[in-house]
């Protein structure tokens, strides 16, 4: 283990001295997509809330619990219009290491049509995205796990090639007695080492959250909240609609735009709650404040920011479903079935 927090110690000690020479805010799209549907229904992300599924090591490192041993996933994501997810994921607890588990997701943007410059049809092409990670997490007492992800990323469009290199820190506690949980992540700290534009190394945007949950004992509810991105205020300063509105200094003239605001608040919010009836049945729902403020179209809002899921077991198998809306007419669907292969294994008694 200490060989991994040393590898995560000069991946994010990079990605700084990376940061000082260019910055980048474009980072892979795969990057913002969830890999889990309960971490989709709860809100696009939920680094506190577990429930014993190994998809959430993606989201949180730091997530322990030995149920996910040996637990494998398959999920499948339609996301909006041609664009797809495809993911695999797998946990085992390995002696004097800790969990240790990995991923790979495949994201196709569909199939191009390549044309000359007066429209003549010259072929088709596709592009796609690929992400590989692996997770180490430990406990570092009877609440408090730590983990990181060390991951990659691929990226072919046409002829040209991204690659980039990253890291996740995360984070966990869980209370025995009173239902809280609490979620720290520091996501995305490395860079894009090869980039469509052949213009050098480009520092990724790491990004800070923090994510709490609270089930009650005498009720079937969990609720949970999660602040993302602590290291920036100003979320709004790409939305042009909010840049666009300005003040003037009545003693100064000087015109500038507010920027500390409910709105900027707001968009670094995520709210959900979870009803649990039985251990084998939970139906999720979430609002995601900024998805909510960033692609509504004026007055018809609909139902954009919120997302829906359910997970039900069926013997040896857990089936995830989650439902997000980010338009009107722009909804993804997400599934992952998940089982325990330790479960398959055929019990036979030596006499």
């Amino acid at each position: 283990m200490k060989f991994t927090l040393s590898i995560v110690l000069v991946c994010f000690l990079g990605s700084f001295q990376v940061f000082a020479q260019k910055a980048n805010n474009g980072t892979f799209a795969i990057s913002k997509v969830a890999v889990s549907p309960l971490s989709a229904s709860l809100g696009g992300s939920q680094i506190a809330s577990f429930a014993g599924d190994v998809n959430q090591l993606v989201v949180n490192p730091a997530l322990l619990d030995s149920s996910v041993s040996q637990q494998l996933s398959l999920g499948y994501l339609n996301y909006l219009a041609d664009i797809n997810q495809a993911t695999v994921s797998y946990a085992q607890i390995i002696d004097s290491v800790g969990l240790v588990s990995g991923y790979f997701r495949y994201f196709d943007y569909g199939v191009f049509t390549e044309r000359d410059e007066v429209g003549n049809q010259l072929g088709q092409f596709k592009i796609a995205d690929y992400e590989v990670g692996f997770s180490f997490t430990r406990p570092y007492s009877d609440r408090i796990s730590y983990g990181v992800t060390l991951k990659q990323y691929f990226s072919g469009s046409y002829q040209y090639f991204a690659y980039g290199v990253a890291a996740d820190a995360g984070a966990y506690y869980h209370s025995q007695d009173n239902g809280f949980t609490a979620g720290l992540t520091l996501d995305d700290i490395g860079a894009k080492l090869v980039d469509y534009a052949d213009d050098g190394i480009s520092a990724m945007s790491p990004s800070l959250n923090v994510g709490i949950t609270k089930k009650f004992s005498k009720a079937p509810l969990r609720f949970g909240f999660q602040y993302n991105n602590l290291q920036k205020w100003d979320l709004a300063e790409n939305d042009a609609d909010r840049v666009s509105i300005l003040e003037t200094d009545p003693l100064t003239g000087e015109v500038s735009r507010k920027k500390l605001t409910l709105d900027n608040l707001a968009r670094h919010l995520c709210v959900s709650a979870t009803i649990l009836p039985t251990d084998n049945f939970n139906l999720m729902i979430g609002y995601n404040f900024r998805r909510r403020l960033e692609l509504s179209i004026g007055e018809r809002a609909g139902m954009v920011g919120f997302s829906f899921g359910a997970m039900v077991k069926i013997k040896r198998f857990t089936i995830q479903y989650g439902l997000s809306s980010y338009h009107l007419n722009g909804t993804s669907n997400q599934i992952a079935l998940t089982t325990n292969i330790n479960q398959w294994y055929r019990k036979t008694t030596v006499k």
